[in-house]
């Protein structure tokens, strides 16, 4: 049509670069074209939601006239409990654009995000190219915490410092007042400050106290639980175990965790079954600042009807814990063989603390005082404790 050609001329060339340029294009656009996941974190606490963040870049010198892009997530915190979300836009040469979802912690575990898949078209529609990201993050939801006051347990004794009667268990860490200095008293305990307000040589009294380190030992062994409760019993027995294992990481206590459940596999966009470890959860020692560890494994745990017998479990971990040792067995209920184990505890040394998610049998143990060696407690119904939070919230 410039020259004044042949139309025929025209048609043929226009049709030439429809079919070989919109290609070369295309993959101009692909080599060029750079996608990142941002989450906020690794981590959310159950109930808690999070944003994800998509960066797409198009580093190229052309325009990418549409992309459709399409994230997979696992159903049980996607958006809507889909297991997927997806945008189409279109980029100009050099432009970034960044594209948003929330994921909702509604049931812990461990998630995959991930991969991505890509759809690039032409203007005319006439080429289409799909190609699939591999770029994957992980996503734990712990258990749901609750504070320990609202599940009916006390937040000082038995669990965490111990006062104790004799002077020999000093804590530097609490100062109980001042008195006058005497001979023989060690000089690190003077306080220069108020020595000099005083004109008079005074020394810091500490607060007698005494760590004791808690072992947490959970059961989850499927035939020690009612089948028709088992689900929210269970998950009940974790809150309790994972609150506990909160409340004394903050006080900065040694905490231990040793269970019959097994480890979950990770879950993606592409399964919804759990896939469970044929091996036995390895053993946590009560140590100090291994809270996350603790709620980590709990997050990723299950019972199985093959467990191990929670009675052999626990008489193992006992040989292991030092004298002193405060145990809180968290079971479905105070059986007798229970109540038989834990009073062996106390005969050699140890606290013992039972708590129970089903219902409790030896009620004579119920509201007993904070110095006794045996304390059971009966823990709320798992609607009891959504409605304590609704009513917070209010």
């Amino acid at each position: 049509m410039l020259f004044k050609g042949p139309y025929i001329y025209f048609m043929f060339y226009l049709l030439i670069m429809v079919w070989l340029i919109p290609p070369i294009l295309l993959r101009n656009s692909e080599s060029k074209l750079r996608i990142s996941r941002e989450p906020e974190t690794n981590a959310i606490f159950f109930g808690e939601r999070m944003q994800i963040k998509l960066k797409v870049e198009n580093n190229s010198r052309f325009p990418l006239v549409w992309l459709k892009v399409k994230e997979a997530c696992p159903r049980q915190i996607g958006p809507k409990t889909q297991s997927s979300v997806s945008w189409v836009i279109s980029l100009r040469p050099g432009e970034t654009r960044t594209l948003e979802y929330t994921i909702h912690g509604g049931r812990r575990g461990a998630y995959v995000l991930g991969p991505l898949k890509l759809e690039l078209g032409d203007i005319f529609g006439l080429y289409k190219r799909e190609l699939e990201v591999q770029l994957f993050d992980s996503v734990t939801v712990y258990p749901r915490v609750i504070p320990i006051e609202e599940l009916g347990l006390t937040s000082t004794q038995p669990i965490g410092n111990l006062r104790h009667p004799q002077r020999i268990y000093e804590d530097p860490l609490k100062i109980a007042g001042l008195r006058d200095y005497k001979p023989g008293d060690p000089p690190k305990h003077i306080s220069w400050k108020s020595s000099a307000k005083q004109e008079k040589l005074m020394v810091r009294q500490y607060e007698a106290t005494m760590t004791l380190d808690t072992m947490i030992l959970l059961d989850l062994d499927s035939k020690d639980y009612f089948p028709t409760r088992y689900e929210s019993a269970k998950e009940l027995a974790i809150t309790v175990a994972a609150s506990i294992a909160a409340h004394l990481t903050s006080k900065r206590q040694a905490i231990g965790l040793a269970t019959n459940g097994v480890s979950v596999a990770e879950a993606s966009a592409f399964s919804d079954s759990m896939v469970l470890d044929s091996e036995p959860l390895e053993n946590v020692m009560p140590r100090k600042g291994q809270g996350k560890q603790l709620l980590e494994i709990l997050s990723c745990i299950e019972g199985n009807r093959n467990a191990e017998s929670f009675i052999n479990l626990s008489q193992r971990i006992k040989t292991r814990l030092p004298w002193g040792t405060t145990i809180v067995v968290i079971v479905p209920r105070d059986t007798e063989e229970i109540m038989h184990f834990t009073q062996s505890l106390i005969e050699s040394g140890y606290k013992a603390v039972i708590i129970a998610v089903e219902g409790a049998r030896f009620k004579e143990y119920l509201g007993r005082s904070q110095a006794s060696s045996l304390i059971l407690h009966q823990i709320r119904e798992e609607d009891e404790i959504s409605a304590l939070e609704r009513k917070r919230e209010a």
